[in-house]
């Protein structure tokens, strides 16, 4: 694992703490100036410029300074960004990995508490704490019946014709 200041792809600890993060709406998004291919040559050559060719150009050395800390920033977001792509993925794939264990679970624990409660006398005990799951578990094959009755009336009704 690398230093979580420099992280590397699929690093889980990551230490973007000495960034100030903003968070913008996508109507403010729309309205930004891009950065265009090449724009690290043009950065580079006011920052390593001469204080004499800045004076001359009338460019304060307040705004190159501010310049330089933004390149800085923005380099700093390109350095961790594929190891915070990584890690973004890898939390969606554990997500969905762990969401498929869970509804398997629930899928074999549901037909358990039906077999158990088909060959029980007293079945509808053994359903009742378990209503909201088996509902739950259901709930594919009811949507399925619903379309298919939907679509079975729509064969049914003639279709008027027009002209």
């Amino acid at each position: 694992m690398s230093d979580p200041k420099h992280p590397k792809p699929n690093d889980q600890v990551i230490d973007v703490s000495d960034l100030a993060l903003v968070d913008i709406t996508p109507d403010h998004i729309s309205r930004l100036s891009k950065l265009r291919e090449g724009y690290d040559v043009a950065v580079k050559t006011i920052v390593t410029a001469s204080p004499v060719a800045l004076q001359r150009a009338g460019i304060h050395p307040g705004e190159v300074a501010a310049l330089a800390a933004n390149w800085v920033d923005v380099e700093r977001i390109d350095e961790v960004v594929p190891a915070v792509e990584k890690l973004l993925e890898l939390l969606h794939e554990t997500r969905l990995m762990r969401g498929h264990e869970i509804a398997m679970r629930l899928g074999e624990m549901a037909q358990q508490i039906r077999r158990r409660a088909d060959r029980s006398p007293d079945g509808a005990e053994i359903l009742a704490p378990f209503e909201d799951l088996l509902a739950y578990q259901s709930g594919p094959a009811l949507k399925a019946v619903a379309t298919k009755e939907k679509a079975r009336a729509n064969e049914d009704t003639p279709s008027t014709p027009t002209g």
